[in-house]
């Protein structure tokens, strides 16, 4: 396979294996099944401002401590370590997450912003191991491959469980439930082969944690006060910082939005999410491809103008065929645009602060989440969800305009 010239095979593989595994918690939990079970079982009417809330501290928590994160596991060489933990972590919050539901928000809350918070700081360890397996010229195709194989994953996690949740959970409450403990043991089965191939450099360093902290904050400190000299990267995590929190937004609330305004059925929705999968998966590859050989940042601005239309057509769809045309849209960039940003970053980030910029990575890409998600619940509560899509627009174009000012 051409992508793999140069490069050891087997972590290639085993690296691209956990955006195949995590794409069942990407996909279930955070995009489809659970998000209408949170609304419509455990929070109810003002499900959309609940389900935002815990979206937003979940990130946020994630987004305050992925730098810190970060700038410890290049200090020690333990990246991989805390990699694994916060992994197993998240897939152990899923499986309890069978143990939520009606009267216990309070409970199923704290579950899920543990949950999802581990699982957003496993993501930002895991995208900075991309350096580590790729090369300037190739990182594009990679990242592609990784997002491209993800789909799959999600393709397969889907089929695997359709007969959980494919009848909602009106007729058999539990039964629907059993989706979560089977998305875990999913996303822990096909992590194995990253937990077992990757590698990275051992350190001979031995600090106690408290010491590890505090050199986390310095390094932190150091590189905020470095960002303020590398102006291209601070405009870079700006712009990430605004398509981040469109993106959330739309990830989190789509399936709640074509429940609740386009009163789709959850069958229905679940063969929209299918065909963005199948999509997705070509689409990505070919994107990536396409930013090495012509440009990350010209790619990464079709796929935001395409996002702005999106959005547009959401707002505005008063048809089931018209979402089906917004889903096959989606397909084409769902994934294009945060693999060409991924890709785009290992590019122009110091070799000897990979690890604690792709954490900044992180903190943009949740700390914007915080914003995005609380604001389209405010908004539908307020108004309803079409006018809710009105921020998400704007997100979407500011973010284009500022990506415009990134030196390449």
């Amino acid at each position: 396979m051409g992508i793999f010239k140069d490069l050891k095979r087997k972590e290639v593989i085993a690296w691209a294996f956990y955006d195949f595994a995590n794409s069942s918690f990407a996909l279930l939990i955070l995009s489809f099944v659970y998000p209408i079970f949170f609304k419509e079982v455990i929070a109810g009417s003002n499900g959309d401002f609940w389900w935002g809330l815990n979206v937003s501290i979940s990130v946020l928590l994630a987004g305050l401590l992925s730098p810190i994160i970060g700038a410890i596991a290049d200090y020690d060489s333990r990246k991989k370590i805390r990699f694994i933990t916060f992994a197993v972590l998240a897939a152990v919050g899923t499986a309890l997450l069978y143990f939520t539901g009606s009267g216990l928000l309070l409970f199923s809350s704290i579950l899920f912003i543990i949950t999802s918070m581990c699982f957003e700081i496993a993501q930002t360890l895991y995208d900075s191991f991309l350096i580590n397996i790729s090369t300037k010229e190739n990182a594009g195709k990679i990242s592609g491959f990784g997002w491209g194989f993800g789909y799959l994953g999600g393709i397969a996690a889907m089929l695997l469980l359709r007969p959980f949740y494919i009848n909602g959970f009106e007729q058999n409450l539990n039964f629907y439930k059993l989706t979560f403990p089977l998305t875990a043991l999913f996303f822990f089965v096909f992590s194995i082969p990253i937990f077992i191939f990757i590698k990275e450099n051992k350190s001979n360093i031995k600090n106690k944690f408290s010491d590890l902290v505090k050199i986390g904050f310095s390094r932190v400190k150091n590189t905020l006060e470095e960002v303020k000299t590398h102006k291209n990267i601070g405009l870079f995590l700006i712009a990430f910082y605004l398509m981040s929190d469109a993106l959330v937004t739309l990830f989190a609330f789509i399936p709640i939005y074509a429940r609740t305004t386009l009163q789709l059925t959850v069958s229905e929705i679940a063969v929209i999410f299918l065909i963005i999968q199948l999509i997705a998966f070509p689409t990505t590859l070919i994107f990536g491809i396409i930013s090495d050989k012509i440009s990350s940042k010209k790619m990464l601005l079709t796929t935001l103008c395409l996002w702005i239309i999106i959005v547009i057509l959401l707002a505005t769809a008063n048809s089931k065929q018209m979402f089906y045309v917004i889903a096959f849209l989606t397909a084409l960039v769902v994934g294009s645009s945060q693999s060409i940003a991924r890709a785009w970053l290992s590019k122009i980030i110091p070799e000897n602060k990979k690890t604690e910029f792709f954490g900044f990575n992180g903190f943009a890409n949740k700390v914007s989440a915080t914003t995005g998600p609380l604001i389209f619940g405010i908004f539908s509560v307020l108004f309803n969800q079409r006018i809710a899509m009105i921020p998400i627009a704007l997100f979407f174009l500011a973010s284009f305009v500022i990506f415009l000012k990134v030196k390449e």
